[in-house]
């Protein structure tokens, strides 16, 4: 046991105290692996994801910890693992209520400081680490394959779009391969967002952020939710109405649609985007 981190004696407790939580709660619709415990606020998850979203959110806690002009983070005290799952101590974070502008403008900030960040040549898409990609076109938000270029990204989006042309004959083809990758909130709901007792505001929740193709991210931006609408404005200013008008948003609309409509989640296609030839896919179908 570590005599110089407090929080490796807490572990047993916590591990037990989380699997109360999900034997208690795992049935109840929007069940979420978080607790609070004592002081604390303890988030956990299977590894092959969780570990990514726990590395994304120490960087950027690390971050902005240096510059009082950025966005706040809650600090990360302690990460452990225990069999297939990654814990997470967490510092908690009270928030203020503020004007709606204000939290408005302010939360237009933290997404322009998000698209600031420069991505680090180890990501390919995503997150830090190994987890996946997540966006709202997506089946369940998270991508179907651990795609490991913008282009193999870009080769799975027009299979899908030369699918949607069978009824949209206007649609073309998406073009994402000369874009930047941005850091990317892709739930973009206001609860991801608050304001903190100095008026600086904060950014919670890193399970879907990570960095995307440009038109991704200005695609969360870009719904009609009375929220996003209102923040699009202050993002993009007189930009707004070019950005809104690219043909890569509409054609990532029907995107989403096929692959929230019973579509086979990967395409057909392998992670660098090639298609599975029958051989292959049989030999996977037999493992």
């Amino acid at each position: 046991m570590s005599l110089e981190n407090p929080f490796v004696a807490l572990e047993p407790a916590i591990i037990a105290a989380c699997a109360n939580h999900e034997k208690d709660n795992h049935a109840v619709l929007g069940y979420r692996r978080l607790i609070l415990f004592a002081n604390y606020i303890i988030k956990f998850g299977d590894s092959w994801c969780f570990s990514s979203e726990v590395q994304t959110h120490d960087h950027f806690a690390k971050v902005t910890e240096k510059d009082p002009t950025a966005p706040r983070v809650a600090l990360i005290h302690h990460i452990f693992k225990h069999e297939h799952l990654t814990f997470a101590i967490i510092e908690p974070v009270q928030t203020v209520q503020v004007a709606e502008d204000v939290f408005v403008q302010k939360v237009a900030d933290a997404v322009l400081w998000m698209r600031s960040q420069p991505c680090p040549a180890s990501v390919a898409l995503g997150p830090l680490g190994s987890g996946p990609a997540w966006h709202e076109i997506f089946e369940g938000h998270c991508a179907p394959l651990p795609f490991t270029s913008v282009i193999a990204l870009e080769n799975f989006l027009n299979v899908a779009v030369s699918k949607r042309k069978r009824r949209r004959k206007d649609l073309v083809d998406i073009s994402i391969s000369g874009e930047r990758l941005t850091l990317t909130q892709s739930d973009m709901h206001r609860s991801n967002f608050g304001i903190d007792a100095t008026g600086r505001v904060v950014i919670f929740d890193f399970g879907q952020i990570g960095w995307l193709p440009e038109s991704l991210a200005n695609y969360t931006l870009l719904s009609n939710r009375a929220f996003t609408f209102e923040l699009a404005a202050r993002v993009f200013g007189d930009r707004l109405d070019s950005v809104r008008a690219s043909s890569n948003l509409a054609s990532l609309g029907q995107v989403r649609v096929l692959l929230w409509t019973g579509a086979n989640s990967t395409l057909g296609l392998d992670k660098d985007g090639n298609p599975i030839s029958k051989d292959n896919s049989s030999m996977v179908a037999s493992l």
